[in-house]
């Protein structure tokens, strides 16, 4: 028999799926060391957006640590990509996400023919020849040959030297192209870091171990993400994956064919808009949702969905995403909803500021131990919680 839920359970269920709730079952997170549980989160979470290195680090944190108090830091999750088992690249939608090692083969496998195929039109934009994409593919290889063994790698613009070096007379808008491109069909991967920069560049075939091929990709594509973020509609694992609608409707059918999914239906709501998948783990829970979350930029409570209106009330998301530019600003979620946004204060002393919406009320004082929390994994000291003008205002 099909659940049914409605609309003010929706955000809850979806904040047990995404690890947000105060359990460390519930977040992902097991026991073991500080990079176990990040690496235990990566893996429940299935690709986390990645493209604001900062952010990344803490929408894996606030998952691996216990919401009464932080047991992870930024080193832990440092360890996790420097130990292999966790990378940063681009499995879904051409856009770079960090991801458990062993999957990113098979997850680019499955959804990666989309953004390859418009790969050559954006190279004749660039006025780049497959002949020399053929070059820098080659002198690529061989500069990161043999550098995953001894656990370094190159940056962005050591990547490039080696091209000069090479005798290529490359153009600055071809770098990030020709890396995506490395990235993207699994040639190369973003590996090991020290913690103070972005991981570095790696050949993939060196530094992932142990690649997964699943039986069925689709299948498991469709159970693992909506077992981290449902309840879910089959238009969210469309967008977020890259699939077609037939391709999202097929993994989710064989994911719940399997049990690994439960169908739900969303009181009120007929057609494909109230039909949901959902994990029967999430459907189970009792994990009571917190009253305030400080979320990073990009975090995947946003998103993770075509639809976010369970979220994010429709008339705020330019207060989210000013300018509607795609740069996702950091959130303050009351109880699974966004009520504003927040950022780091740049001056002496530290602390953070605080927009709420227009019509929210958000008491600093109630965002305290969540911002001890935060500055805990980052190693900071708390500093003030401070009211700024009301988002997007």
């Amino acid at each position: 028999m099909t659940e049914t839920i409605t609309s003010d359970d929706l955000p809850v269920l979806r904040m047990r799926a995404l690890g947000l709730t105060a359990d460390a079952a519930g977040s992902g997170a097991g026991a073991g060391s500080g990079s176990d549980r990040v690496a235990a989160v990566a893996h429940r979470m299935l690709a986390v957006q990645g493209q604001d290195w900062r952010s990344s680090r803490w929408a894996l944190g606030a998952r691996a640590a216990n919401l009464t108090g932080s047991e992870v830091g930024v080193a832990d999750v440092a360890a996790a990509f420097t130990e292999g088992r966790i990378v940063r690249s681009w499995p879904v939608r051409g856009t770079i996400h960090v991801v458990p090692a062993e999957d990113v083969g098979w997850i680019q496998a499955a959804t990666n023919r989309k953004p390859v195929a418009g790969a050559a039109r954006r190279r004749e934009l660039l006025g780049m020849s497959d002949e020399v994409l053929d070059r820098l593919i080659d002198v690529s290889r061989e500069a990161l040959a043999g550098l995953a063994a001894r656990g370094e790698g190159l940056d962005r613009d050591g990547l490039a030297a080696a091209w000069t070096e090479a005798g290529i007379d490359w153009k600055s808008a071809w770098r990030y192209h020709v890396i995506w491109w490395l990235c993207q069909n699994g040639l190369a991967t973003f590996g090991p870091t020290d913690g103070s920069v972005e991981p570095r560049l790696v050949l993939a075939e060196e530094w992932i171990r142990h690649p997964r091929t699943p039986d069925d990709p689709l299948a498991e594509l469709a159970a693992r993400y909506a077992a981290a973020r449902g309840p879910v509609r089959a238009k969210d694992l469309a967008w977020w994956a890259g699939l077609t609608a037939a391709e999202a409707g097929r993994g989710l059918e064989a994911a719940a064919e399997s049990g690994a999914l439960e169908r739900v239906r969303l009181a009120g709501v007929s057609g494909a808009a109230g039909a949901l998948w959902a994990s029967p783990e999430v459907l189970g829970s009792a994990a009571a949702v917190p009253d305030w979350l400080l979320l990073p930029s990009f975090d995947e409570h946003l998103l993770g969905y075509a639809v976010r209106d369970a979220q994010l009330a429709p008339e705020h998301f330019e207060r989210i995403v000013p300018g509607r530019n795609g740069v996702f600003l950091a959130t303050v979620v009351h109880r699974g909803r966004v009520a504003g946004t927040w950022r780091r204060n740049a001056r002496k002393g530290g602390g953070i500021g605080v927009a709420p919406f227009p019509g929210a009320r958000i008491d600093p004082a109630a965002l305290a131990s969540e911002h001890a929390r935060w500055s805990e994994f980052h190693g900071l000291e708390p500093g003030p919680v401070e009211l700024a003008e009301a988002a997007g205002g």
